[in-house]
């Protein structure tokens, strides 16, 4: 069934075109006077009265359905008028730049709408301020974006090749992010994943860095960690991270991780070599987010 035939009829007509609200009024104009319509016809069928009762009841009906019909039109247009502002400043933002701001204390259809529109707007002020400051960087944690990080572990791993060193890297899953912005709304998702990185950040040391790998997902990078314990030093920063859960009163975050340790070789072609590192951390994370609980799996070293 589509949806929109109803609209698309109605938006035919020259009179109902250019209005929303015309088009809701007259289709409670309809319902209002139909039953006023229909007692016309039946006094008039019927010859039971006489015709001044007729007269008489016709008149007390048509005033009562005239008040009714002021009410609910009048209620109806106001119902409707958050429809337009809504409209009205979307044609602000993007005719002027002049950011709306809508009530978001509504739970019906209406009010939902105007949260989403709310934080989206938020979002691509965000995004366009970052896009002024830096195309590297993500807007929302700023930190590295994927771009910044990909070139950057390419740099790292050319690095890794000419010192004869290794690094541990690792892609973190938050889980239940979907949850959080479904169940909770957006803004709480990315005060959560703001909370991550900051957990994240103190938990790393110097000449570590951490990127924004996808919408729930951070690479991080460690040079200084243990050969033997590296799994400790995840387990670390897993625990850190869920610990101090924000909203841990409404939903436990788990923390899933795909790790691997890389060694570089000299005169090896570190692009390819990125790619296979990229593919064995996310096989690893696949298998990491299998189990109940966020899980920990260090896949095989790559030379």
């Amino acid at each position: 069934m589509n949806i929109f035939k109803i609209h698309s009829i109605f938006s035919s007509l020259p009179m109902l075109r250019k209005s929303y609200a015309i088009k809701i009024m007259s289709v409670a104009l309809f319902g209002i006077f139909m039953p006023f319509f229909m007692l016309v016809c039946y006094l008039m069928i019927n010859s039971s009265l006489n015709l001044n009762d007729n007269f008489n009841i016709i008149i007390v009906v048509f005033l009562a359905t005239l008040i009714g019909m002021v009410a609910s039109l009048s209620l109806l247009y106001l119902l409707v008028l958050p429809i337009q502002a809504i409209l009205t400043g979307l044609q602000q933002y993007l005719n002027k730049g002049k950011k709306p701001i809508f009530p978001t204390d509504s739970g019906d259809s209406v009010g939902q709408l105007m949260i989403l529109i709310q934080y989206m707007i938020e979002k691509l002020d965000l995004l366009n301020s970052s896009l002024k400051f830096s195309d590297m960087v993500d807007p929302l944690t700023g930190i590295p974006n994927r771009r910044n990080g990909e070139e950057r572990l390419y740099q790292d791993m050319a690095r890794i090749s000419r010192e004869n060193k290794q690094i541990l890297v690792a892609i973190l899953d938050v889980n239940q992010t979907n949850i959080v912005n479904e169940c909770y709304g957006y803004e709480l998702g990315d005060v959560c994943l703001i909370h991550i990185v900051e957990t994240l950040l103190k938990s790393i040391r110097k000449g570590d860095w951490i990127a924004r790998w996808d919408d729930n997902q951070f690479l991080i990078v460690l040079w200084n960690f243990n050969d033997v314990v590296s799994t400790t030093v995840l387990e670390r920063i897993q625990q850190q991270s869920i610990k101090t859960n924000p909203i841990e009163e409404l939903l436990n975050l788990e923390l899933s991780i795909g790790a691997c340790i890389y060694e570089g070789i000299q005169e090896s072609d570190n692009q390819v070599n990125q790619k296979t590192l990229i593919t064995c951390l996310d096989e690893a994370l696949t298998q990491a987010k299998q189990t109940d609980k966020g899980g920990i799996v260090l896949a095989e070293k790559i030379l």
